[in-house]
């Protein structure tokens, strides 16, 4: 909530304009329109050119990893998307490509080999929500059923489920996670506002130790909170530690 003279302003609740802003803390119109540019700039608030300023809306899509690499992952960005009260959708593009250095790197192969690339752009009620890009090695997935991720039998059955098909279960998925603030490109991908950083997440998908895949996952960080359950393991039982 945003504090006013009056008490506290709601999501999607008008700020008073600058003027009554001037009046009411006896500010002069340079130091309102500054303190405007920073609540816009916190992402506190959005500002409409001749229509005046807006609370922002904050309620985030909660993304839980663990969820999304089970063996039967369900539809992982839908759960999250309907519990927040919003409509999912997404489009994807798929199609072979050469490992350009930095994802090389990544899957432990030549600069250049070929892979099969996937985009995905995920929506709720129509707003860009996250974007994926992800690699597999075509050395591995080449004429088998998961050679395009988004086609045949394993259509849309997950990392952990398509790759046991072409008998290569992952043994272990890892998540690498970062911020940044965005570039152009990202900014219009994602329709991001003014100061909303990025969050980036970089996938490696493992058999052993190969990397069977790896992924950047661009996430808008006002859309999103990131949740990571560890479990503990219990205390041992008097029996086992006598034994």
């Amino acid at each position: 909530m945003i504090r006013s003279s009056n008490g506290e302003l709601g999501w999607g609740d008008r700020l008073p304009t600058q003027e009554q802003l001037t009046e009411t803390f006896s500010a002069s119109r340079i130091v309102v329109r500054r303190a405007l540019d920073i609540l816009e700039g916190e992402g506190l608030i959005d500002r409409v050119q001749g229509g005046g300023a807006f609370v922002r809306r904050y309620q985030p899509l909660i993304r839980r990893p663990a969820l999304h690499y089970r063996s039967d992952p369900g539809a992982p960005f839908a759960e999250e998307a309907i519990e927040a009260e919003r409509i999912p959708r997404y489009s994807h593009r798929t199609y072979p490509d050469q490992a350009e250095p930095e994802i090389a790197h990544r899957l432990r192969c030549a600069t250049g080999v070929n892979v099969m690339r996937t985009d995905y752009m995920s929506y709720a009620n129509d707003d860009p929500m996250m974007v994926v890009h992800s690699y597999e090695p075509l050395s591995i997935t080449r004429g088998t059923v998961i050679e395009r991720p988004e086609e045949g039998p394993y259509m849309g059955a997950g990392l952990i489920e398509r790759f046991t098909a072409i008998g290569l279960r992952p043994t272990a998925v890892v998540e690498r996670v970062r911020c940044r603030m965005p570039r152009p490109s990202e900014t219009d991908a994602l329709h991001l506002r003014p100061g909303t950083p990025l969050v980036i997440i970089s996938r490696f998908t493992y058999h052993g130790e190969r990397v069977l895949e790896t992924a950047d996952i661009l996430l808008d960080s006002h859309h999103y909170d990131i949740e990571y359950a560890t479990i503990v393991d219990p205390l041992p039982s008097e029996d086992s530690s006598s034994a």
